[in-house]
């Protein structure tokens, strides 16, 4: 009797063990409340907070006047003080950006002959360091160092490759240099932006490369692209996930707004809020 009590005791504390290494792989955040419609809403409020947004945008600026407008609305009411984006073409494109969305004050970009870059661009209350950018990929990565009051970590933008899949795994395979070489920098970490993977995907890789998903609290079964495929993620570093890491959405649009973004993108934006209390900084 004592030996199959001592068996069950060591199976059930295996079993939470277990449990816990998968939960810790994956965090469901706090939920948070979405726009109903753009036109005429003024921006949201992000009081301290600092709020990251990832969005695949296929192409900057649009084509139909409307669409610009509509694009440059948006933006200004999800009021990132980050905005990560994928899909931008050359230099011309990013000056575009900044002489446009003018809530943006600076860009870390590296053009080249893909044609589907990725740019990141800040609020002047940010303070970046434009950080050599990981090679090895498709799409070319890009990589800063960021500051907000006690918020600091490294973040990093990716577009794995959509049409080769074979490219798409060494992709993956790379992030693990990428989580290595950042984290030597910084205990924090958030890699973001169009992973072409779905959820179950997603986590394998997190699990395989040492980040948390941060899974949008209330969404299950929303994807981030208009076909409600989940593509487009935030991953962020066990420490990350545990002090600042606060929400995560996935914006969504009904009516007009709808119609309009699809035209605009077949993705949609995600955005993350991070607290930025003092205690939190690693570094002076």
């Amino acid at each position: 009797m004592r030996r199959t009590n001592t068996t069950l005791l060591i199976c059930i504390v295996i079993g939470l063990a277990v449990g816990f290494y998968n939960r810790s792989q994956s965090r469901q955040f706090e939920p948070v409340t979405q726009m109903s419609n753009i036109t005429g809403r003024s921006p949201m409020d992000h009081s301290g907070r600092l709020v990251i947004a990832t969005w695949n945008i296929r192409g900057y600026p649009e084509k139909r006047a409307s669409d610009r407008a509509w694009f440059t609305a948006t933006l200004s009411e999800l009021n990132p003080d980050i905005v990560c984006i994928q899909e931008i073409a050359n230099q011309g494109k990013v000056n575009s950006f900044l002489s446009t969305e003018l809530n943006f004050a600076s860009s870390a970009f590296q053009e080249s002959s893909d044609g589907q870059d990725n740019a990141i661009f800040i609020k002047a209350s940010v303070t970046m360091l434009d950080l050599a950018d990981p090679t090895g990929f498709q799409h070319p990565v890009q990589a800063v160092y960021v500051a907000y009051d006690g918020f600091d970590a490294a973040i990093v933008t990716v577009h794995l490759s959509w049409t080769n899949k074979a490219l798409r795994e060494r992709e993956k395979n790379a992030l693990q240099a990428v989580v290595s070489d950042m984290l030597a920098r910084d205990p924090d970490l958030i890699i973001n932006g169009d992973f072409n993977t779905t959820e179950q995907g997603i986590q394998a890789l997190a699990q395989a490369i040492g980040m948390v998903v941060m899974v949008p609290a209330g969404q299950d079964g929303i994807g981030t692209t208009h076909a409600n495929n989940r593509y487009d993620h935030f991953l962020v570093s066990p420490d990350l996930a545990q002090e600042e890491a606060l929400s995560c959405m996935i914006q969504t649009f009904s009516g007009e707004d709808r119609v309009t973004a699809r035209r605009v993108s077949d993705h949609l934006p995600v955005l993350a809020t991070f607290r930025t209390d003092g205690h939190f900084r690693d570094r002076p």
